[in-house]
C-alpha cells in the first residue's frame, strides 16, 4: 500500500506540473507576477551579468586610485640657447609607496609659431619609483608648463582625461636673449583725453628692473610716428642705429575710459597694444594686447599704481615671448 501512495503520489504531482505548464498566461496568478525580477523589462542586451569580466579600460582607470605624481627637483630659471641648469625630476606612488616600471607620458614644449606646440614622450619610472627628464636646449622664450600624467592605455579621450585627473605640473620658463641684446622703445603713454603725452617711464624703468642696461628710447621718437606700420618704424631706426640693439618694441598705453570713483576708492583701466620686431631681420617677432584694473586712494595713486603694474605684466610677457 505504501508503495501504491508513493506511486499516486507522483503521479498527482506530474498532472498538477503539467497543468501550470499549459494554464493560459491571462489566468497567472498575482502571485506569479511578484516573481517578477528589475531586469525582466530590460533588452536582454542590456542585463549585465554579475560575473561579467572587467574591461582593459575599467581596470585601468580603477587601477589610478591612489595614484599620485610629484615633483622632486625642477631646473631654474632657462635663457634661450642654453641648457637647462638641470633635470626635471618627479616620483610616482601609489598609496604613499613608489612605483616602478610605472609607465607615464611627459609633455613638453617644442616649437613655437604663433603659438606654442607640444611634444609628448612615454617613459618608466626606476626602481625607486623616480623619472628624470633633461630637455634639449631651448631655443625660443616661453612661459607655460610642462606636464607629466599616466600613460592610457590607448588614445580614447575618456582614458586621457581620467589619466589626466592624475597630473602633475612644474613651471617651464624659458628667457628670451632681450636682456642681453637689449631694446629701443617706442611705447606712448595717453591722457584720459586719448592724447599722447610721453614715452612709458614705467615700461622703460621695469626693463631696467630686470637687469636690462641696454634700454632706452627710440631714436626716431616723434609723436607723428604714432600709428604708423612697424615696417616704417623698424626701417626709420634702422637707418641710425642698426642692429646695436636687438629689438625695436612699439605701441601705446592708453585709458579705456576715464579714471572714476569706486568703493575703494578710485579706479583706474588701462589697455596696451604692443609690437616688437627684430632689429636684425626686420621680422615681427611679438603682438599682444594687454588690459589692466587698479584702485588707489586717490587719482594719482591708482594711475600710478594700475601703470606700473601693466609695465611688469608687459615685460614679463616679452622677456618670455620674444
Amino acid at each position: 500500500m505504501k508503495v501504491l501512495g508513493k506511486i499516486l503520489s507522483l503521479v498527482i504531482t506530474g498532472m498538477l506540473v503539467s497543468a501550470c505548464a499549459s494554464k493560459p498566461a491571462a489566468e497567472s496568478s498575482t502571485s506569479d507576477i511578484n516573481y517578477k525580477t528589475e531586469n525582466d523589462d530590460l533588452p536582454k542586451s542590456e542585463i549585465i551579468s554579475e560575473d561579467k569580466e572587467p574591461t582593459p579600460e575599467e581596470i585601468f582607470i580603477f587601477g589610478l586610485n591612489d595614484v599620485a605624481i610629484k615633483f622632486t627637483s625642477t631646473p631654474k630659471i632657462a635663457n634661450i640657447n642654453r641648457d637647462f641648469s638641470s633635470a626635471y625630476t618627479f616620483t610616482v606612488t601609489k598609496d604613499g609607496t613608489p612605483v616602478s616600471d610605472y609607465p607615464v607620458t611627459i609633455s613638453y614644449p617644442s616649437a613655437k609659431n604663433e603659438t606654442i606646440s607640444y611634444s609628448t614622450i612615454n617613459v618608466v619610472t626606476a626602481e625607486d619609483g623616480s623619472y628624470s627628464f633633461t630637455p634639449d636646449k631651448p631655443v625660443f622664450a616661453a612661459s607655460t608648463k610642462l606636464t607629466v600624467y599616466p600613460t592610457p592605455i590607448d588614445d580614447s579621450e575618456n582614458l586621457l582625461n581620467a589619466a589626466l585627473e592624475h597630473k602633475a605640473q612644474a613651471d617651464w620658463k624659458v628667457k628670451s636673449d632681450v636682456i642681453n641684446k637689449g631694446a629701443v622703445l617706442f611705447i606712448w603713454d595717453f591722457n584720459e583725453k586719448n592724447r599722447p603725452i610721453n614715452n612709458s617711464y614705467d615700461v622703460l624703468s621695469e626693463f631696467r628692473t630686470r637687469g636690462m642696461t641696454m634700454v632706452g628710447n627710440a631714436p626716431i621718437n616723434e609723436t607723428s610716428y604714432i600709428g604708423k606700420p612697424l615696417n616704417t618704424l623698424y626701417k626709420e631706426n634702422y637707418e641710425i642705429i642698426e642692429d646695436a640693439y636687438g629689438y625695436l618694441i612699439c605701441g601705446t598705453i592708453k585709458f579705456t575710459k576715464p579714471v572714476e570713483a569706486c568703493d575703494d576708492g578710485y579706479l583706474c583701466s588701462l589697455i596696451a597694444e604692443i609690437q616688437a620686431v627684430n632689429m636684425k631681420n626686420g621680422k615681427k617677432v611679438f603682438e599682444s594686447t594687454f588690459t589692466h584694473e587698479a584702485t588707489g586712494a586717490n587719482w594719482n595713486k591708482c594711475v600710478t599704481k594700475c601703470k606700473e603694474e601693466l609695465a611688469e605684466e608687459i615685460v614679463d610677457a616679452l622677456v618670455y615671448g620674444l
